[in-house]
């Protein structure tokens, strides 16, 4: 019996295979294992639903195709249904729980009290609030007034007076409420100040001329008048002196003597600097969180600093019984960031932190800045991002605790290393070098090796180059990094001195660009703090006046480069003694032998046998001399570059010049001869009354034309 029921189910199941196998693949009916499968990948985020929209849209066969659609609707009214649910939870109307620990009105709270929750910050206008509740039932136990903050200063530019309208002397106000904390003062107009009569025509036969009245200050024309003319030719009988230009502290004026009659230009001489008029400016105790300044020197008439102000670093808080000694406010949570020399700092964030997480931010804008924390132990980390240079603080002080609740902070600029230092003998060929800059700059000294500092000043003044060593390590000067000298050259340079744990530099205008290089040696790993502060102004020296172009006549230059060239270039031999140049007033060049000889050329773009192109030392350094008269003074600062850019040496381009390639050679003349032999004679690689320079080191020992060395650069066309 049982093995017919066997055989029966047998033929039911092989009955229905068969029936499957006749319809089409399309409308087979799926197995329970396939649609188990299907229901297990499609609950598969992203891939599951990929492989869902699949089968609901291209599905092969219609059951699997229907079972897909009917899985995909439950997923989406799932997913309505709980968008639904999220935005009535937002709107609170979503049902809420109740709070199970109260629900019980027969049992009541122990009440376990929070720290101080802040509802509301306090500004430097309003007050805030705070409040502490149970951690169990959230009932509000206590509440208390924040106390408003300091004002965050913010300086409020002044006005300079001019003649016409009046100034404003600098002022502050609080960044945050805007109140006024230090009200600016009114500078009244300095009116005009006239001249003497400045000729604009002088006066000739038949022709009247003209002058003028303006004001020294601001150049406005206050008076004109006419020059009557002449009747006849004038012979200057009778002159007067006028003040062309009044001197200043710092620059030379001019007196003219000119004619009454016809107004023309008699004499001219110049009038010295008036010099400085010393003023002490007062200086500022340190308090507590803000720095002081010293006393300090400035010109009277033209403010310009003497004597800088040092900035004194904040003196910090002397808490005894959390209570100040110097200023007796109760010690808060806080902290004062200053740079390595004291001055104040802005532009920082300080994140606070507690057991990893971050709990607040605050911006950092020079003064000391409540915290407004209750007791316990914070870290604070400075965001200095946005600060222009690279700095690096001491980390461990920033930990607050009840026992040490503010903070001091210095910041330390970071210095550049620097490898391409050539140093001369006998120091250590061992050694490193930084570039640093105006400030304090921290760096760890390795032990018995050199560590040269390399500053490029970016402004003139008396800089004081100091350290933190004491009278432990000494500080050298070596020059600068075109040739870093072996021996200290503090006690031989004009413009470097002793200065207290330093030296003092003067760096004067016409010396900015270059550089100078300090080292130090320590004898074991040392920390090293070196600070570079402009503390005065050196003064103004008839060096630092701007330089007069030198130039050659435009219709010359045309002539030179029309003059047409035949033959073959050669260049003269300096070591033929018969070379001699011999200079043609009739054409204005000057000829090789005799006036009738060859035209000397001068090759401005090529490289001589002995000393780079003139192109080339143009684009590099200034060419140029100091021109002085017969008793020794300083007469005019000649520049040369303007000469020979004449010739076309360099084309205009956005980022400036670019040199010309190929050669340029013009006929020589009187100007360019007097430009080749002062500038060689200024730079040593000419020099007539010398027995040896460069040509004799070059030539090795051979004999020169030591009279015509300076055509160095010159051929001629044969």
């Amino acid at each position: 019996m049982k093995n017919v029921e066997k055989t029966k189910k047998r033929s039911i199941r092989e009955y229905h295979k068969a029936i499957d196998k006749l319809l089409a693949k399309e409308y087979r009916p799926l197995s329970s294992w396939n649609y188990f499968g299907r229901s297990i990948l499609y609950s598969i985020p992203l891939i599951g639903w990929i492989f869902l929209l699949a089968h609901a849209i291209k599905g092969k066969n219609r059951h699997g195709k229907s079972f897909a659609r009917s899985y995909f609707c439950a997923l989406l009214i799932l997913a309505i249904a709980g968008a639904i649910a999220f935005a009535l939870f937002q709107m609170g109307l979503f049902p809420q729980i109740p709070n199970q620990t109260t629900s019980d009105p027969t049992k009541s709270c122990a009440h376990e009290t929070t720290e101080w929750i802040v509802d509301k910050n306090a500004t430097c206008s309003t007050e805030g609030s705070k409040h502490k509740e149970c951690v169990s039932c959230k009932e509000n136990l206590e509440t208390a007034v924040i106390a408003t903050t300091a004002h965050t200063e913010e300086v409020v530019a002044g006005k300079a007076a001019s003649c016409t309208e009046d100034g404003l002397t600098a002022g502050k106000k609080c960044s945050v409420c805007q109140a006024v904390i230090l009200e600016q003062q009114k500078i009244d107009a300095l009116n005009h100040n006239e001249s003497d009569w400045i000729i604009d025509k002088i006066a000739e036969v038949g022709v009247a001329g003209s002058k003028h009245k303006e004001c020294t200050r601001c150049s406005t024309l206050l008076q004109t008048e006419s020059i009557p003319a002449l009747e006849e030719e004038c012979t200057h009988e009778q002159t007067e002196w006028i003040t062309v230009t009044h001197p200043s502290c710092m620059q030379t004026g001019e007196r003219k003597e000119i004619c009454r009659s016809c107004g023309t230009p008699i004499n001219t001489i110049k009038l010295g600097m008036v010099g400085h008029i010393e003023k002490i400016v007062l200086g500022t105790a340190a308090t507590c969180t803000e720095s002081g300044r010293t006393d300090g020197q400035q010109c009277a008439v033209c403010g310009t600093s003497i004597v800088s102000q040092i900035i004194l670093p904040p003196l910090g808080h002397s808490f005894i019984d959390e209570t100040c000694t110097i200023c007796g406010i109760s010690e808060p949570y806080g902290i004062w960031i200053t740079d390595g020399l004291g001055n104040p700092m802005n532009d920082i964030f300080i994140k606070v932190m507690q057991n990893g997480e971050q709990i607040k931010m605050f911006p950092y804008n020079g003064t000391f800045l409540n915290l407004g924390l209750e007791d316990g132990t914070y870290q604070l980390v400075l965001d200095l991002s946005q600060l222009s240079k690279t700095y690096t603080y001491d980390a461990s002080l920033c930990t607050l605790t009840p026992e040490k609740p503010s903070a001091s902070i210095r910041l330390f600029q970071t210095p550049i290393e620097e490898t391409s230092v050539y140093v001369g003998y006998p120091l250590d060929a061992d050694y490193t070098a930084y570039v640093v800059g105006e400030g304090a700059t921290q760096i760890t000294l390795p032990a018995n090796k050199y560590t040269f500092f390399i500053f490029a000043p970016q402004n003139a003044g008396i800089y004081a180059v100091t350290h933190n060593s004491g009278s432990k390590l000494k500080l050298s000067y070596h020059g600068s990094t075109f040739y870093v000298q072996g021996h200290d050259l503090s006690t031989d340079s004009t413009e470097v001195s002793a200065y207290e744990n330093g030296l003092a530099v003067d760096v004067y205008a016409s010396n900015l660009g270059g550089d100078y290089v300090f080292a130090v040696k320590a004898k074991s790993k040392t920390t090293f703090v070196l600070n570079i502060q402009n503390i005065g102004d050196p003064g103004n020296r008839v060096e630092d006046e701007p330089w007069t172009p030198y130039l050659e006549d435009a219709e010359m230059v045309d002539k030179q480069l029309n003059t047409p060239t035949e033959g073959t270039y050669t260049t003269i031999d300096l070591t033929d003694l018969s070379v001699k140049a011999v200079y043609n007033e009739a054409d204005g060049f000057y000829h090789l032998g005799t006036a009738d000889g060859p035209i000397i050329f001068i090759d401005l773009t090529s490289d001589s046998k002995y000393v780079a192109s003139i192109q080339t030392i143009c684009a590099l350094q200034r060419m140029g001399t100091y021109i002085y008269d017969i008793d020794g003074n300083l007469v005019e600062k000649r520049s040369y570059n303007e000469l020979f850019r004449q010739y076309g040496l360099f084309t205009e381009t956005e980022d400036g010049e670019t040199p010309v390639s190929g050669p340029i050679r013009v006929p020589l003349t009187q100007k360019l001869v007097e430009a080749i032999q002062c500038f060689g004679d200024k730079n040593g690689w000419w020099d007539p009354t010398l027995d040896s320079n460069i040509f004799q080191i070059v030539l090795l020992g051979a004999p020169y034309n030591q009279e015509y060395a300076w055509l160095l650069y010159c051929g001629y066309y044969a």
